[in-house]
């Protein structure tokens, strides 16, 4: 694929990307559970929970996230194919 349609593929992975993050961490829809996560991750003990619990809440942690699932599920590599692109 030419490095002008890696580059647009990579654009157009942007946009769900961002609307997920956006979707999960600000939208009415998930504010229930959004509120549960951060009540857990402000009271929880042990580290581990309070940062993953954080995670549902923070656009910009979710959104690393749902870009890797992103990338998982379109296999895009951006440059060379095979394990130097991965």
């Amino acid at each position: 694929m030419a490095l002008t349609h890696q580059f647009a593929f990579l654009l157009l992975l942007a946009l769900p990307v961002a609307c997920v993050s956006w979707t999960v961490t600000h939208e009415e829809v998930f504010r229930e559970p959004r509120e549960f996560c951060k009540e857990k991750a402000e009271k929880s003990r042990p580290l581990v929970a309070r940062k993953f619990f954080y995670l549902f809440t923070c656009e910009y942690c979710f959104s690393h996230y749902v870009t890797l699932f992103f990338l998982v599920v379109t296999h895009f590599t951006l440059l060379y194919d095979g394990g130097a692109g991965t």
